[in-house]
């Protein structure tokens, strides 16, 4: 830059200040300077850092201070636009795009986009913005705008189709700046701009597969290029057709060791995260990579964010695009599980120079074998010996632990390289299909930047020096660009300087007979049997010692040496130089992978093989030569673009921008290079409209200038000024300045603007205070006016108010007392509720309670009619065992006794009894029914004696019979009572225990004191008709209207018994008396038997229609809210009142019938006997009307009850 005086006094300046843990230019800040010394130092008042607080004036040489750009140019898009192209006002105006809006990450440096990586997602890339750059017809349709990848990438594209000549787009920077991502978005871009073939997707899917096998995570970038690439993209007539990828240095060390924090490829995680369990079995997997030596040993098997499983079956995927077949894509995965095993296979020694596979890490070996296809054996002896030929003779040498596992590591990186390469080669043969078609291309180179480390080894020697090539390109080609502007702005007078480096690049390259460069002299040495890295490093020290780019340090510690590069002195150790340049790998195991079973294994050993038996390419060194020699032949034939990637910080955080780290790029990339080419110019241009419409304001004569065109008003101001016509060209269309000449016109135009600025606020503040004293007065008078005004309303406002005021008060109270009245209301009806609640509660309970004593009465009459039933049929037993009786004969005699009894007793107390023995033979009086059968017997004098003997004993044994009965009777009740407590609570077994105990020991023994069954038969009594009482002990289980369940009492079983009268035969339902000839007497014994059933069978159907009303009742009262019952359902209560209504009615029905059926067997008895026609005539007639009555009323007590429980 122009020396001089380039600033004056109240100029605005940057200053150098060395600040601890700065960069080693130090940081720059602005200030204003205040004073000039004649000595050369110059006094600068420093801006308070951060905006804040006081400015400190300060000291310093005029070499550490910069001019600082107008205000106006801040944040400007070109920095070829700046008045001043230095390296704090490049800075300054990056930091601002950056800070600001999100497009501001891309700025251009004349034909160079820098791009500032933003670490974070911006809404820069979608379709709306690609199409505002794709709708340009051609270059020279666009706008100013802001800067974008897109328009770089439109631009080439836009060239090639107009100039038909293929373009280039060179993508540089250092890891982590971005120039993978900036890659794929061009990829993208240009996918979307000349797509439709189908050829795009395949171009765009290698990314994925590229990405995995090259990628990796350093501790400067989570996604890591580890090697360079150049994608050619074939066009047809404005589409793509196809697309070839070169590949330059992969990092293949990566592959066994890695930098603590650092990953391998991302592949290996991939393979072991996203495999299925198929996939695991067929490459041995484990779960995760941390089983595996080369993955687990840098202590970082993740990545935060990224998820390897889900990025397997992206690169599964992609592989299928790019046209890699399943089976081909089982053997690649195959041979990564390969070289994952061989990394675990560990050596002891067996002795000083021979070792063996340890024990433990068998199945390592065992793995990789099977994977490779080869035996144990045969792996193990490649792994730790070697096979020499001496003399003609073939010598097995045992490798030392060292050896052995250099070995393994270098089976390991060969395996993958040639893996790597012939992946490379299977895409290239899905992509370039259209090759043959092509007429231009366009090529994206995406390689690593300038590189320097605390520790450098060979790999940075060859990123450096492709970059020194690519800059020596660089240079050149901003030349031309310069050199074309010039041109056709027809300056022939405008010379740049072309500082070239080929002085350094000659260093690296340069070969006999011209001289021995450095990748020259490390063949050499490569090819010396006894070479070392010492040997070489002490060559080079003394054939380059005197080249200015080389320099070593005699007092450093190690072989090294230092290389001054054009982006700044990198020191490089030669520790294992030699080694990582031959690359080599032992016939023994190349032997092993041609041998191998598996295909894939054989391409990758042919591929190996053949790499050996190439001539003059033996070296890394020499084939990246080769490889970047035919990079530049590439990129010489084509126009070129270029985008500069750079790193805001080392944290990789969004929104910190790190001055000296940003430098530190712009140096290494060529930024500022490009303002050097500029500086060497005239970088200052401007249009002449553009150049007239910003100073015209500058002429004193303010007619000069109008009516003029641009052109003539720009003569004029030069004029003017009295600018040094050497400063400056007049172009065609264009003002061209030197740096720095444009200072003067804007530090005129600065102190004009401010001139006119302080009398125009002058002037206004004269202005503004008149009509401010005006306004003032008048104001006061409306104030007065307007305040007395606002009082009188305030008051009538305050009137209202209080008026309103007390109002509100009124209702308030009001409302208050109704709330109160209300509430009162409220718990007096509250409760009235509960007390009719508690009141209808104890009517309910009440009617319970009722009903349960009116059942137990019921259930107490059943159980005395049944004890009685009983106490008979025991009655009839013992006087059979008594009297050896039958039951027929028995109720024969009763009935005979009760008929005639009377008669017979009256008659033996007549005096004449004894002669009336003799005439008893004689007939009977007529008019009595059997009254000739008693004549019989009072006439038989044989049996006379012996008939009043046995009605004598039937009188006595009636008389304990009826005692008997009364203590069965009270046995029941207790018993029932001792019932009743049981099943009402279980608790009081004790005393039923008891009760029962007072039962069974006195009153047993009476009932044990009963007569014997002869003592019946011996009393000579008629028999009596058979009752059959049939009762279902397993009564049903009823619930009760109130929820609870209640069992039928054993009262109310008996009363629903079936009873049948003298048992009938099924056959032809006849009626059995035991037996014997039915008299007379035993058919009235059996009218009177009759008459009790059918007074049985309606008393069950009183009480039975009266408890089923009584339910249909409470049902009706619940569901009106009449009475409560909790937890109860009336619709259902009403349907199993309903059901229990039907069974009853059926079983109470098939009893009507039989007793039906038993009085007209009864009326056909009477009739043969022909006893008493017009008795059972009356009593059939009296019977038939209860029977039917009971049958009516069953049949309507569902419509009746049915009704009342509906209500």
């Amino acid at each position: 830059m122009a020396r001089g005086t380039p600033w004056a006094k109240g100029s605005t300046v940057w200053v150098r200040q060395a600040t601890p843990g700065s960069a080693a230019d130090g940081d720059w800040r602005r200030g204003t300077v205040v004073s000039l010394d004649a000595r050369g130092a110059v006094s600068v008042a420093l801006e308070p850092a951060g905006g804040r607080g006081a400015s400190s004036v300060v000291s310093v040489r005029a070499e550490d201070v910069e001019p600082a750009n107008p205000a106006l140019l801040d944040g400007v898009s070109d920095l070829t636009q700046l008045t001043y192209l230095n390296e704090p006002g490049i800075l300054e105006v990056l930091r601002q795009r950056f800070s600001g809006s999100g497009s501001g990450v891309y700025t251009n440096a004349g034909c160079v986009l820098v791009a500032v990586n933003p670490f974070e997602e911006l809404p820069l890339y979608g379709g709306e913005v690609a199409a505002r750059y794709s709708r340009r017809r051609s270059t020279e349709d666009e706008a100013p705008g802001e800067p974008h990848v897109f328009q770089t990438a439109d631009r080439a594209f836009k060239q090639m189709l107009a100039t038909a000549q293929s373009q280039s787009v060179l993508i540089t920077g250092e890891s982590g700046a971005g120039k993978t991502e900036t890659t794929k978005i061009v990829m993208r871009y240009l996918a979307s701009l000349a797509g439709g073939t189908g050829m795009e997707d395949k171009v765009l899917e290698s990314n994925p597969v590229l990405e995995a096998f090259g990628n990796a995570q350093t501790l400067r970038n989570k996604n890591s290029s580890r090697f360079g690439k150049l994608i050619e993209i074939y066009f047809n007539r404005g589409h793509i057709c196809g697309a070839l990828i070169h590949t330059y240095l992969l990092e293949k060390s990566r592959v066994v060791h890695q930098q603590p924090g650092e990953r391998s490829y991302h592949i290996f995680y991939q393979l072991c995260r996203g495999a299925d369990e198929a996939e695991r079995q067929r490459y041995h997997l484990p779960v995760g990579p941390e089983s595996f030596a080369y993955l687990a040993s840098s202590g970082c098997t993740s990545i935060a964010g990224v998820d390897d499983a889900a990025g397997f079956g992206q690169v599964k995927s992609a592989l299928t695009a790019v046209g890699i077949p399943p089976e081909q894509q089982a053997a690649l995965f195959s041979v990564l599980a390969v070289v994952l095993w061989l990394g675990n296979v560990q050596f002891v020694p067996v002795h000083d120079d021979a070792v063996t596979v340890d024990q433990f890490t068998l199945p390592a070996l065992r793995h990789a074998a099977a994977l490779l296809g080869c035996s144990e054996a045969t792996l193990l002896a490649a792994l730790t010996t070697r096979r020499m030929q001496a003399g003609g003779e073939q010598i097995t040498r045992e490798l030392s632990m060292e050896a052995a596992l250099d070995s393994r590591d270098a089976l390991s990186k060969a395996i993958y390289a040639a893996l790597f390469r012939w992946l490379v080669q299977q895409i290239n043969a899905a992509l370039s299909v259209g090759k043959q078609r092509s007429e231009t291309t366009l090529s994206l180179l995406d390689i690593a930047g300038f590189e320097s480390f605390q520790e450098n080894s060979f790999e940075q020697l060859c990123i450096n020096y492709a970059n020194e090539r690519l800059q020596q390109q660089f240079s050149k080609h901003m030349f031309k660009v310069e050199q074309g502007i010039y041109e056709s702005e027809n300056i022939d007078k405008a010379r740049v300087e072309f500082v070239d480096n080929q002085d350094c690049v000659d260093l690296f390259e340069l070969r006999p007979p011209a001289g021995i460069g450095i990748l020259s002299m490390l063949d050499e040495e490569c090819m010396m049997p006894k070479g070392s890295d010492s040997t070489f490093a002490a060559k080079l020290q003394q054939q380059h010692a005197a080249h200015p780019r080389f320099s070593h340090n005699a007092k450093a510690h190690g072989d090294s040496f230092a290389v001054h590069h054009y982006a700044g002195t990198v020191t490089y150790s030669c520790a294992k130089f030699l080694d990582k340049n031959r690359d080599t790998l032992s016939k023994d195991l190349v032997v092993l992978l041609q041998a191998s079973s598996a295909p894939l294994v054989q391409l990758l050993a042919g591929d190996l093989q053949a790499a050996q038996d190439r001539k003059g390419s033996q070296t890394v060194g020499a084939r990246f030569c080769d490889q970047l020699r035919d990079l530049m032949q590439r990129l010489d034939a084509t126009a070129l673009h270029f985008v500069r990637c750079i790193k805001p910080n080392s944290r990789q955080e969004a929104g910190h921008f790190d001055a000296g780290l940003v430098l530190h790029q712009l140096r290494c990339c060529g930024v500022l290079e490009v303002a050097r080419i500029a500086q060497a110019g005239y970088p200052t241009r401007y249009l002449h409209h553009e150049f007239a419409a910003r100073y015209r304001d500058l002429l004193p004569d303010k007619g000069a200038g109008q009516g003029a065109d641009g052109l003539e008003v720009c003569r004029q101001l030069l004029a003017h000024f009295k600018v040094d016509p050497s400063q400056y060209q007049i172009g065609r269309t264009r003002l061209f300045f030197r740096a720095g000449v444009l200072g003067q016109l804007e530090d005129a135009a600065t102190r004009m603007q401010k001139s006119a600025l302080y009398i125009q606020s002058m002037w206004r503040m004269v202005r503004c205070r008149r009509a401010f004293l005006h306004a003032r007065s008048a104001a006061v008078a409306i104030q007065c006016q307007w305040r007395g005004c606002v009082a009188r309303r305030q008051f009538a406002e305050l009137l209202l108010q209080h008026r309103a005021a007390a109002r509100i008060q009124a209702a308030a109270r009001g409302c208050a007392q109704r709330r109160r009245y209300r509430r009162a209301l409220q718990g007096v009806l509250a409760i009235q509720m509960a007390w009719r609640r508690h009141v209808l509660k104890e009517r309910v309970v009440q009617r319970i309670t009722e009903r349960r004593r009116s059942e137990r009465e019921q259930a107490a009459q059943a159980a005395a009619q049944a004890k009685a039933w009983q106490q008979q049929e025991d009655t009839f037993e013992a006087i059979k065992r008594d009297f050896g009786m039958d039951a027929v004969d028995i109720r024969r005699v009763l009935g005979l006794w009760q008929a005639h009894g009377s008669a017979f007793l009256a008659w033996r107390q007549q005096p004449g009894w004894a002669g009336a023995q003799a005439a008893a033979s004689q007939p009977p009086p007529l008019g009595a029914d059997d009254s000739g059968l008693l004549l019989e017997i009072a006439a038989s004098n044989a049996d006379a004696e012996q008939l009043q003997k046995r009605m004598e004993g039937l009188q006595t044994y009636c008389h304990k019979l009826e005692r008997t009965v009364d203590d069965l009777r009270e046995e029941k009740q207790l018993l029932q009572r001792a019932l009743h407590m049981l099943q009402a609570d279980p608790a009081a077994a004790p005393h039923c225990q008891a009760i029962l105990a007072s039962t069974l020991s006195p009153k047993g023994a009476r009932r044990g004191s009963r007569l014997p069954a002869d003592a019946h038969g011996s009393a000579g009594l008629p028999p009596r008709p058979t009752l059959a009482v049939h009762a279902d002990a397993s009564g049903p289980h009823y619930e009760s209207s109130t929820g609870r369940g209640y069992t039928e009492s054993q009262d109310d079983r008996d009363d629903a018994s079936s009873i049948s009268l003298m048992s009938l035969h099924e056959d032809d339902g006849s009626v059995t008396t035991g037996g014997a000839t039915p008299t007379a007497a035993s058919l009235a014994a059996a009218r009177d038997e009759s008459c009790m059933v059918v007074g049985m069978l309606s008393r069950e159907f009183e009480k039975k229609q009266a408890l089923l009303l009584d339910d249909a009742d409470f049902i009706r009262e619940v569901r009106n809210g009449e009475a409560e019952a909790p937890g109860m359902d009336p619709e259902l209560e009403l349907q199993r009142l309903e059901a229990r209504y039907k069974t009853w009615k059926k079983e109470f029905k098939e009893r009507l019938g039989n007793t039906h059926r038993v009085f007209k067997q009864l009326k056909r008895e009477e009739r043969k006997v022909g006893y008493g026609a017009s008795l059972a005539s009356a009593h059939s007639a009296t019977m038939a009307p209860r029977a039917s009555s009971s049958v009516r009323g069953a049949s309507g007590v569902l419509a009746h009850f049915k009704s009342r429980s509906k209500g």
